[in-house]
């Protein structure tokens, strides 16, 4: 996701005021990318800025924030045609591989039947089985017509007057029983979440893992120290030794202070304390409470597991029948088939390739997948690790954790700021109304006599 697509989504369609360091906590994204990012979607908006009487700068976006830039844009309202013709085309893909599997299964079928009833009528005492088979497929074409009226006859029953577009599409691609819950897959999208998989299910672990880092930063007043923060970064194996985990924790803050402005302090003790004064605290003005402060690493963050399949049972029964029938009627097909259908024939290769394809490449995929999903136990195992050792860190590690309680609490009161500068508003006008805010000066006193 690009930096416009993540702030935008942060956003929302409510509009909202900002400044760049809670934009950069709640999107995960980098100090300087997000600054960028906000000043761009201010020009563009138009967004109003403000300045508050501490410096802090904060940008003011309308609402509906993504139709504006829409409406405003020809190049946003392309790529947005240019992206949903693209998710078009991938939800093509995916449904052609069912789409291909029941057409083949189909025809592999109907050849079949024909081939066998023209054998039956050729020879002299086959004709009355011939009609009696002819009878049996004519009658396929009209169950399956009573079958979409009684499913449409049944929506119609229970409120809905008329069918629509998607009452259609899940009476046509869902097997019976699916479709009722957002994350059910239709038959056709189950033949490419068994040949291939559903895609990776970290996709999006890197902004949850920035984000969730904001917000330990931000709910500790942006000082912390590195051994809190160890069980959501990608560090080795958890040594024994104490000093160790601090020189390993230390050393892999450093894409944390480059992320979001941070800078390292020394303690009395000579430890490292993480001090981040860009990104604001979400208890500001919350007093600071004294005496021993517990163990209070982050949760560790968790890597989801490859599953082979969203499929149901009953789609993944299905796909089973449909690939055993081809590799079982095609070759068949292909004896059977005379020598003046090369059509026939060539379908019928065609069938037992495709259904080898089916076969073969979910059982290469499960080793794959078995491998992954092995990596990402031992790095959920390493995290968990880190998490134990900050939990029961001891008492050297709750000194460093005092200390950076100190100098958060050191840290001089920020009053709620007051903005003096929009630029949404006249300059004069904002002006008066500094100068009708500001308290009056106590009048003048008189000298004392003879002074």
């Amino acid at each position: 996701m690009t930096v416009e697509a993540s702030l935008l989504a942060w956003i929302g369609n409510r509009g909202r005021r900002c400044s760049v360091g809670e934009a950069a906590a709640g999107t995960g994204l980098a100090l300087q990318e997000v600054e960028q990012g906000l000043m761009a979607l201010a020009a563009e908006a138009p967004g109003r800025l403000q300045v508050a009487d501490d410096g802090t700068v904060l940008f003011v976006f309308p609402p509906a924030l993504r139709a504006r830039l829409l409406a405003r844009s020809g190049r946003r309202r392309l790529q947005a045609l240019v992206q949903a013709v693209l998710r078009l085309a991938a939800r093509v893909i995916r449904l052609s591989f069912g789409v291909v599997l029941v057409v083949v299964t189909t025809l592999v079928v109907l050849c079949l039947l024909v081939l066998l009833i023209w054998r039956l009528l050729s020879s002299d005492k086959g004709g009355d089985l011939a009609a009696g088979l002819l009878q049996v497929i004519a009658q396929v074409p009209a169950t399956i017509l009573d079958l979409l009226v009684s499913g449409i006859g049944a929506l119609a029953q229970e409120g809905s007057a008329s069918a629509t577009r998607q009452h259609l599409w899940s009476l046509l691609w869902d097997l019976p029983g699916e479709g009722a819950e957002p994350d059910s897959l239709g038959f056709l999208s189950a033949v490419f979440s068994i040949l291939f998989g559903d895609g990776d299910p970290n996709a999006r672990l890197e902004p949850l893992r920035w984000r969730r880092i904001a917000a330990f930063l931000r709910l500790h007043g942006g000082v912390v120290i590195a051994e809190d923060l160890a069980p959501l970064l990608d560090l080795p194996d958890c040594p024994s030794d104490p000093d160790r985990r601090r020189d390993l924790a230390d050393a892999a803050m450093l894409p944390v202070l480059l992320r979001f402005d941070g800078r390292p302090d020394v303690s009395e003790h000579g430890d490292l304390i993480h001090r981040f004064p860009a990104l604001p605290s979400s208890d500001a003005g919350a007093v600071v409470p004294a005496g021993p402060v517990p163990a209070a690493p982050v949760p560790p963050l968790r890597e989801r597991a490859h599953r082979f399949s969203q499929a149901g049972v009953e789609q993944r029964v299905a796909y089973g029948i449909g690939v055993g029938a081809l590799l079982v009627l095609s070759p068949y097909l292909l004896a059977i088939t005379p020598a003046w259908l090369p059509p026939v024939a060539w379908l019928a290769r065609f069938a037992i390739g495709y259904a080898l394809l089916l076969l073969l490449v979910p059982l290469l995929r499960l080793p794959f997948l078995h491998g992954r999903n092995r990596a990402i136990a031992l790095r959920n195992g390493r995290r968990r690790a880190w998490a134990r050792a900050a939990r029961h860190g001891g008492a050297r590690l709750n000194r460093r954790r005092e200390a950076a309680r100190q100098l958060r609490a050191a840290e001089p009161h920020k009053p709620a700021s007051r903005v003096i500068y929009d630029s949404g508003r006249d300059l004069l006008e904002q002006t008066l109304d500094s100068l009708d805010a500001a308290p009056e000066s106590p009048p003048p006193v008189d000298p004392p006599p003879g002074a």
